[in-house]
């Protein structure tokens, strides 16, 4: 079972590599490439989020190796059967504006992930998760650090971290689940 990314790790790494893309986004991509097609490559990813880097540079290659524990840590979060999966966004200790503006980032580089992979269903359920995610995506980050507020916004985590999931389960069935009718019998 892997563990939960940390963001402050990740969003050191990412700092350090030539790239406009935040952590929460980049990672909200690579969460779409899965949902869409699960043989993509680290370089894949890569490609899309970094405009160059040195691996001789050893921040850069620190920073990459981080990256590519986020990738393989990515993959087995969303391969995992007891639904261990979680965004990568601003934690508790972060306030609730911070947290909120890494989920809607997180959301707005998973819709682009989606749309990279040429994402095509006629499932009215994922269809509408990810209507429902893009909503998300454009809500207003300048939330007030309440505690009504907060109890909302780990709902909609939990909504965006399941829906993710589902939408992840409908295109990419997992193998391990399916019974052939001919077992059945």
């Amino acid at each position: 079972m892997s563990q939960p990314i940390n963001y402050e790790l990740a969003k050191d790494a990412i700092h350090k590599l030539n790239t406009d893309d935040t952590i929460s986004s980049a990672h909200g991509l690579l969460c779409g490439f899965y949902c869409v097609k699960q043989d993509i490559e680290l370089d894949d990813w890569l490609n899309e989020i970094l405009v160059s880097i040195d691996l001789n540079n050893l921040l850069e290659k620190g920073a990459h190796q981080i990256l590519a524990e986020i990738f393989n840590n990515t993959s087995e979060q969303l391969g995992d059967p007891t639904l261990n999966f979680w965004p990568v966004i601003a934690d508790d200790a972060s306030s609730l504006r911070e947290q909120a503006s890494t989920l809607i980032e997180w959301c707005q580089g998973f819709l682009v992930g989606l749309g990279l992979s040429s994402v095509e269903t006629s499932d009215e359920e994922v269809t509408e998760m990810i209507k429902d995610i893009s909503e998300i995506s454009q809500l207003d980050a300048d939330l007030m650090d309440t505690e009504d507020n907060a109890q909302d916004f780990y709902e909609i985590v939990e909504f965006v971290r399941i829906g993710v999931l589902f939408i992840q389960e409908t295109l990419q069935p997992s193998k391990q689940d399916f019974i052939s009718p001919t077992q059945l019998h």
